[in-house]
C-alpha cells in the first residue's frame, strides 16, 4: 500500500525478538528487515532464515518492508530476501552498474519462481564511497527495474572511505551528496536524505535532532528519511508531511491559477504572494503529496485496527 511513502524507515534486527514483535506499534511508514551492519557474522544464517517470518510481524501496522542486504554475499541473501511483502532490497556500498545488474538478475529468478509481480521489488544502491558517487549516474541508469537512490551519500562506510570524522559541526559530505542528488533528480528518482543537520554528539536516540533534521528536509522539499531508533518515527512523520497551512494554501493556488488560465492570463497575484505556473505546478506537488500522506496513515490505521482486534490463538 502506497510503497512510496517512507517519511520515516527504520531499521529493525530479526534475531532480535523484542524489536521486531514490537516494530507495528511503533507508527513507522518502513522497517528495514537488517542482515548487515547490526548482524554480527556468526549470526548472519541465523538472520536470513527469519527474514520471512519477520515480514508479517513488522508490517502488521500496514509499514512498507524493506531488506538490507550484505554486499559481499549478494548470491547468499538473495533467496532468503525477496519475497511476497517485501517493497525494496537495500543493496550496501554499491560502487558500480555491474553491481546492480547483478542483483536485479538473481530478484528477476526469484520473483517468478515465488509468483511475485515481475519488477515489483525496487532495488536501491546505497552510495556509501567515493567511487560509488562518482559512477551514480551510470548505476542509476542500469535497469529497467525501479530504484530509488540515497540523496546523502554520507555516513560511518562513506566517513571511513574518505578517512573523515563522522560527527561534525560542519558538512563534510557536500560534494558527494550534490553529485548523487542532481543524478537522482536528472533521472527523475526520489531520492532521501541529503540536507546535513549538524549532530556532533552522535547520539541517534534524541527527538529534538529528529524535530531539526525534519525541518530542515522539509524546508528543502524532501519526503523521505531513515531512523535507527523509535524516537525518531513520529517527528519524522509528522514532520515531513505537508501541514494543513501548506495544504489550504495549495489549494488556493491551484484554484486561483485554474481561474487565470481560464480568463486567458498566465500570472497574478494571491494574498501578496505571485502565481504562475511554477508556483502551480509546486500546489499540485502538495496536494499529491498530502493525499498519498493521507492514505498511508489511513491504511497503517486499518492495519493496527484490524492486528488489535484480531482473535487471540490459543494453543
Amino acid at each position: 500500500m502506497n510503497n512510496r511513502v517512507s517519511r520515516c524507515s527504520m531499521f529493525v534486527t530479526p534475531t532480535n525478538p523484542r524489536f521486531i514483535d514490537k516494530a507495528w506499534t511503533r507508527g513507522g511508514d518502513v522497517y528495514i528487515l537488517d542482515i548487515e551492519d547490526s548482524i554480527a557474522p556468526a549470526e548472519k544464517q541465523r538472520c536470513r532464515e527469519l527474514i520471512q517470518e519477520s515480514i508479517e510481524k513488522a508490517n502488521k501496522g500496514g509499514a512498507s518492508i524493506y531488506v538490507r542486504i550484505n554486499k559481499p554475499f549478494v548470491d547468499a541473501d538473495l533467496p532468503y530476501a525477496v519475497w511476497p511483502g517485501v517493497d525494496r532490497i537495500m543493496l550496501p556500498k554499491t560502487q558500480t552498474a555491474a553491481e546492480v545488474q547483478h542483483a536485479h538478475e538473481i530478484i528477476s529468478t526469484l520473483e517468478k519462481e515465488r509468483g511475485i509481480e515481475p519488477g515489483s521489488i525496487e532495488l536501491y544502491p546505497m552510495i556509501e564511497s567515493t567511487l560509488g558517487a562518482v559512477n551514480i549516474y551510470e548505476i542509476l541508469s542500469a535497469l529497467p527495474r525501479k530504484l530509488s537512490s540515497m540523496g546523502g551519500a554520507g555516513g560511518y562506510d562513506m566517513a571511513m572511505n574518505m578517512g573523515i570524522e563522522m560527527f561534525a559541526d560542519f558538512d563534510q559530505y557536500a560534494f558527494p551528496v550534490a553529485h548523487v542528488a542532481l543524478a537522482a533528480m536528472a533521472l527523475d528518482i526520489e531520492a532521501t536524505g541529503g540536507v546535513f543537520v549538524p549532530n556532533p554528539s552522535g547520539r541517534v536516540d534524541q527527538a529534538d535532532q529528529a524535530n531539526r533534521q525534519a525541518a530542515a528536509l522539509h524546508e528543502a522539499g524532501i519526503h523521505h528519511a531513515g531512523a535507527l531508533h523509535p524516537a525518531f518515527i513520529e517527528p519524522l512523520v509528522s514532520g515531513l508531511s505537508p501541514t494543513p497551512e501548506e495544504i489550504g494554501w495549495a489549494e488556493r493556488v491551484k484554484a486561483h491559477f485554474e481561474c487565470m488560465t481560464d480568463a486567458g492570463e498566465s500570472v497574478d497575484s494571491l494574498e501578496d504572494k505571485i502565481i504562475d505556473r511554477y508556483e502551480y505546478q509546486s500546489a499540485l506537488k502538495t496536494l499529491a503529496w498530502g493525499q498519498a500522506c493521507a492514505q498511508k496513515d489511513a491504511f497503517k490505521q486499518w492495519a493496527k485496527n484490524r492486528t488489535l482486534n484480531a482473535p487471540t490463538q490459543t494453543q
